[in-house]
Order: structure tokens, then sequence, then C-alpha cells
């Protein structure tokens, strides 16, 4: 209902019934007005996900790549789980995980963080300038020891 469909019932609605049922009218009204505010919500669009696969240690859960305010962000579900370890860390690599090793799993790979817990949902931001397209595998790898915990396939 526009504004001037509102004004033409709270005239009518004074003219037959007088002027109390104007403020429960207009009172109405209000709380119609306000259910239709728009709320902005985040929009996320899901580029690509699978399945951890384990290397050295098994790793539980699923991942995505998602666009959200913005930003490309690598997110582990829920239900994320792995072994603790040292030094554990998150990268994109140019390798599939069958081609790649613990001695070049950072050879060319972009580092997206430390893990941030070995469960869990988390959240590792994909910087502007990686193009994805280049990549062929997401990492949990311990640097300090260079070994392959796991990853997957882009």
């Amino acid at each position: 209902m526009n504004a001037k469909s509102y004004i033409a019932t709270a005239l009518a609605t004074v003219a037959i019934y007088g002027g109390a049922s104007l403020t429960v009218l207009c009172a109405a009204n209000v709380a119609h007005a306000a259910e239709a505010t728009v709320t902005t919500v985040a929009m996320t669009d899901t580029a690509v996900s699978g399945d951890f696969t384990k290397r050295t240690y098994g790793i539980q859960g699923d991942w995505k790549i998602i666009k959200e305010n913005g930003q490309t962000i690598l997110r582990l579900s829920d239900d994320f789980k792995t072994k603790r370890g040292p030094d554990l860390k998150i990268f994109l690599s140019p390798q599939t995980l069958d081609s790649v090793t613990g001695t070049t799993a950072t050879t060319n790979s972009v580092r997206l963080g430390e893990l941030k817990s070995n469960k869990g949902s988390q959240d590792y931001i994909i910087p502007a300038n990686v193009d994805l397209s280049q990549f062929g595998s997401v990492l949990i790898h311990c640097e300090a020891f260079s070994k392959l915990w796991g990853g997957a396939d882009l």
C-alpha cells in the first residue's frame, strides 16, 4: 500500500468511525512500514568446494571457496578436524594433491595463514591478486618439518 492509499484510508476511517480508530490505523501502518524495511544481507557465492584427503594424518570435513562481501574466502566446515601439529599452515599450491610432497608443498604456493584450530569452522582470506585458476590444490602443511598433513584438489 502506498502513502496516498494510507492517507485516503485514514481520512475515510475518521469520517466513518471517528478519531479513535485513526490511532489504531496509524499504529498498524507504522508496524506495516517497519516490516517492509529491506535488510541488506551479505551475499555469498560458492566457487569451488570439496573434501580433504589424508596424506600424513587424517583430515575430516570439507572446505569451500566463496565470495563474500567483496572478498574471496577459503572456509573450512564446522565438522573440520585434524591432528594437532606444530607450525600447521594453509597453502594454495599450483600442484595437484597427487603430485605435491612435503618438501615441495610451499614451492610457488600462496600461504593463507596458520591453521587457526585443529577443529571447527574457520575462514582464510585469499588475497585479491590471486588467480585461483593458477592453483591445483589447497594444502594443510607443517612447514617446520616439511610434513604434508593433507589437502584437496581445487
